[in-house]
């Protein structure tokens, strides 16, 4: 156990040195928080133009909220895609990081958690804003602390689990693995209630997004901390039925990510693209 989370913290080190040190701190910090301010204002703008009447703030809040959480999922999901990408055709030193004792799956954990940490500082800094600019309030004393740490920890599993997938598939088809980064993060973000409840998806679609963690995590989160959810399906569920449906999704998501990651991982493996670059 020693040994793993040194090398866990080796690799969370290295992922930190490799996504910071192009910049001064101060510049960074913009970087890291320009992305979510500025989908946040954009939403902001749509729904005063569509949708500004009193009777939306609640509804405003919850996708607000959702919206400022959704950070985590494109900062790791996208960013575990993009580690793939960078050391394999910028710096060319995939095939090292794999056979060093370190390891590729080592690595995008601690690459992971390095984003998180990122991910939360824009997350604060975009709910700030919606806080004192935009009226995005809540009541601190009605805030349920301990569901709401559990659900943050699940949906941090949840996410690095995707990303890993993201990661895999990268390793499998090297060139097409731009186009999946930036995908997947976008059809998490219409399909899982970000911007709208998922009552408006098509049946079929409502069941398919319902089996995504994801779902139920934006859902938890704006339950525990604004008091009501956007979904009327899902709004009838208890706060136990819900912490147990987002604990079995994530735990089935979990699984399903490492498998997937080390399938594809040995697929790309056996067809020798593990350092195939493509001068894309």
């Amino acid at each position: 156990m020693r040994a793993a989370l040194a090398r866990l913290g080796s690799a969370a080190w290295l992922g930190w040195q490799i996504d910071t040190n192009w910049a001064d701190p101060f510049i960074f910090v913009v970087y890291a928080v320009m992305r979510p301010l500025a989908s946040g204002l954009i939403l902001a703008g749509i729904w005063w133009a569509v949708g500004s009447n009193p009777p939306a703030r609640g509804l405003f809040a919850a996708v607000f909220l959702a919206n400022a959480f959704h950070n985590f999922v494109t900062w790791v999901v996208v960013g575990m895609g993009w580690v793939v990408l960078e050391e394999r055709e910028d710096y060319e030193t995939l095939k090292f990081v794999f056979t060093s004792p370190l390891g590729l799956y080592t690595c995008l954990l601690g690459r992971a958690l390095v984003k998180l940490a990122i991910a939360a500082l824009g997350v604060v800094v975009l709910l700030g804003v919606g806080w004192f600019a935009l009226h995005v309030t809540w009541d601190w004393r009605a805030v349920r602390w301990a569901p709401l740490a559990l659900t943050l920890a699940l949906g941090g599993v949840a996410t690095v689990s995707a990303g890993f997938v993201v990661a895999g598939v990268g390793l499998l088809m090297p060139r097409t693995s731009i186009l999946i980064n930036e995908s997947v993060a976008v059809a998490l973000y219409l399909l899982c209630g970000v911007i709208f409840p998922i009552d408006l998806l098509p049946r079929g679609l409502q069941e398919f997004t319902l089996a995504l963690p994801f779902t139920l995590w934006y859902e938890a989160l704006r339950r525990f901390v604004l008091g009501h959810g956007a979904s009327a399906r899902i709004g009838h569920w208890s706060d136990a039925l819900l912490m147990a449906a987002l604990a079995f999704s994530t735990v089935v998501f979990a699984v399903l990510g490492r498998w997937g990651y080390f399938a594809l991982e040995t697929r790309a493996r056996r067809l020798g693209r593990l350092d195939q670059t493509t001068i894309f």
